[in-house]
């Protein structure tokens, strides 16, 4: 059974790939499809493959390459957690794109979401969190509220951009965060939820930590213009946890803060 099988069968992921196991010396091939549909078969295959080995991953680069047959390959760092240690690797993942019409590598970081002009584009890949889907939670016409999600092994994120209802002047967007925050702390509170932290800052969201049981679960509300941007995070409580998930709100703050989507 080749890897598209596999894939196929274990995660309902299907991806275009025609022979190859990764390796420089025999690479994965892609059929005949364009750009985006190669980047995304790639990507598709590396969470699939992080999936069957339980692993997090993140791209550390794509880029051009010529050995063999390959044309492409994709560095990622991938962590694993065992019941005795964490088991770090670096590995280069090969690809032959010679059926491909243009170069996949050139669109990364890939675009998941693009939402309205006040608001960047979202990647489908988020620090060590990769995109699933969208949900559109809008009720009614001129509206806009959406559920970008966003998931990896042991983690998961929500990430909501909704209009906010009362839009204030610039200069009181403080403090629409700051009750925005305190709303949706209110509703995410409940009797097994334990409060320990006060209320932090990281880039343009105010951020409270929670504590449920062996798991972490961190919201944060941010103001774009006439949006909020909500995220909420969950994951093991494990110091190197702690460590990626903040490697992915940085990550996405560092959208955030992009020009709008009109520029992308």
């Amino acid at each position: 059974m080749n890897v598209r099988e596999l894939l196929q069968r274990d995660h309902g992921i299907d991806v275009r790939i025609t022979g190859g196991n990764g390796s420089r010396s025999d690479p994965y091939v892609v059929e005949h499809c364009n750009a985006d549909e190669s980047a995304l078969t790639q990507v598709y295959l590396l969470r699939g493959i992080a999936k069957g080995l339980g692993e997090l991953w993140c791209i550390r680069d794509w880029n051009f390459c010529q050995s063999g047959l390959a044309t492409e390959v994709v560095v990622i760092d991938a962590l694993r957690f065992t019941p005795t240690q964490i088991e770090t690797f670096t590995r280069g993942v090969y690809f032959d794109t010679r059926s491909v019409v243009g170069n996949p590598c050139m669109l990364h970081p890939l675009i998941s979401w693009r939402g309205p002009v006040d608001i960047p584009f979202l990647p489908y890949e988020l620090g060590w969190l990769h995109f699933d889907k969208v949900l559109d939670n809008t009720s009614c016409v001129g509206g806009f509220d959406q559920t970008i999600l966003y998931s990896g092994f042991g983690a998961k994120a929500s990430i909501y951009i909704y209009l906010r209802s009362d839009v204030a002047a610039e200069a009181e967007a403080g403090a629409a965060r700051a009750a925005e925050l305190k709303r949706a702390s209110e509703v995410l509170m409940c009797a097994d939820l334990k409060d320990p932290w006060p209320v932090v800052e990281k880039g343009p969201f105010a951020i409270k930590f929670y504590i449920d049981g062996s798991d972490i679960t961190t919201l944060g509300v941010a103001v774009r213009g006439r949006y909020f941007v909500k995220v909420r995070l969950t994951y093991f409580d494990d110091p190197k946890m702690r460590e990626l998930m903040n490697s992915t709100l940085n990550a996405l703050c560092a959208f955030l803060q992009l020009p709008s989507a009109t520029k992308h």
